[in-house]
């Protein structure tokens, strides 16, 4: 037992000699594989190797790299973990500071570093491997260490063997935990290379700028109402987070048949509410209608008298969109109208019959339209 502790104290102080200047230290949690900038003094390492690496000629300087996990619960683990951690900071290298794997000369060791436990080891020369320190340790110890040296050198080498299959088995894994790697790092930077602007942002979320979402505008035309002959146009206007206003003019400035036939213009502006937002899916409205009308109808012809049409519903809709522009909207709504009216017989300067007043409840509005959506920037 005491030529083992003395063997590991000789090991460790080969590693820690080796350590000096140009010599940069990670540190990881017991059995972490993520590199993380803001553990023990990682972050200032890193300034650190920033600096240097600003002297590094590629082609002609490598850099060593030395893994050490310890803390697992087996070899293999550790072996893996080690593997892991070199990769991921590598990965970071070479995104950031512009390096390439074969920049890199890379040793994973299944074993805690003696003096500084789990780390990542960065040199500009080489360290001494494990197999290579514990052979000249034991040199330095009686003949009965020597045996016992011999004893362990063959499972260091076949785990050695087992580390390059290993490797070939996790690589999509490694992929992945760089692109982690990347993530972690860009939002360590946001924070640490912009300290001032975080006020800033605060005041461009003021309720001053609250309303600069993308505004919703389109223009609409219903077929349901050129079906009936009525010429149409509205347009939609976004004025909140999820209302919007819309205001359909129909007009009719002629007969089209002697027997059935309407001539009116009527507006009927509804402010909608959207599930979602104003220009995709689901909206309720609520809506008021304004007309001033003629109608024919068989022997009869309707005409409006001292005022118009009056009267106001609600309404359910949905939007469809089929690309970015176009879209189709189909409109159903109810509520009441109040009418007043003159009759007269269906001919020419035909004389009026009567005049009534009528309060209906049913379908007021009906609506199967086209759509042309205008995409407003902030």
């Amino acid at each position: 037992m005491n030529k083992k502790i003395i063997s590991c104290l000789i090991t460790g102080f080969i590693l820690c000699s080796s350590l000096n200047a140009q010599t940069f230290i990670f540190h990881y949690p017991p059995c972490i594989q993520m590199f993380k900038t803001d553990y023990k003094s990682n972050r200032q390492t890193l300034q650190l190797l920033k600096q240097r690496l600003q002297m590094f000629s590629k082609g002609k300087d490598t850099l060593y790299v030395n893994g050490y996990s310890g803390e697992c619960d087996n070899d293999s683990r550790n072996r893996r973990t080690a593997f892991h951690r070199c990769n991921n900071l590598k990965g970071y290298l070479i995104n950031y500071y512009g390096l390439r794997e074969r920049d890199f000369k890379t040793v994973n060791i299944p074993h805690n570093h003696p003096e500084l436990g789990d780390i990542v080891v960065i040199s500009y020369s080489s360290l001494p491997l494990l197999k290579q320190m514990e052979e000249d340790v034991s040199k330095s110890l009686p003949a009965e260490k020597e045996q016992k040296t011999e004893e362990i050198t063959p499972v260091v080498v076949e785990k050695e063997t087992e580390s390059v299959r290993e490797e070939q088995e996790i690589k999509e894994e490694i992929q992945q935990a760089e692109q982690q790697t990347v993530t972690d790092k860009e939002k360590a930077e946001a924070i640490t290379a912009q300290p001032e602007q975080q006020p800033e942002q605060a005041v461009k979320t003021t309720p001053e700028t609250a309303s600069s979402f993308p505004r919703y505008l389109a223009v609409k035309t219903n077929l349901a109402a050129w079906a009936g002959t009525i010429m149409n146009l509205a347009a939609d206007v976004q004025v909140s987070e999820h209302f919007s206003v819309e205001l359909p003019v129909l007009w009719c400035p002629w007969y089209v048949s002697d027997k059935h036939a309407v001539k009116t213009f009527t507006i009927q502006p509804e402010a909608r509410y959207w599930l979602s937002k104003p220009g995709e899916g689901h909206f309720l409205g609520v809506h008021a209608h304004v007309g001033w009308y003629s109608v024919k109808w068989n022997r009869d012809r309707y005409q409006d008298t001292d005022r118009p049409l009056l009267g106001a519903g609600i309404s359910y809709g949905y939007l469809l969109p089929f690309n970015a522009h176009w879209a189709g909207e189909f409109t159903l709504g109810a509520g009441y109208a109040n009418m007043r009216y003159d009759t007269y017989y269906n001919i020419d300067n035909g004389a009026r019959i009567d005049t009534r007043t009528k309060n209906y409840w049913g379908i007021t509005r009906v609506g199967l339209s086209v759509v042309y959506r205008f995409n407003l920037k902030k």
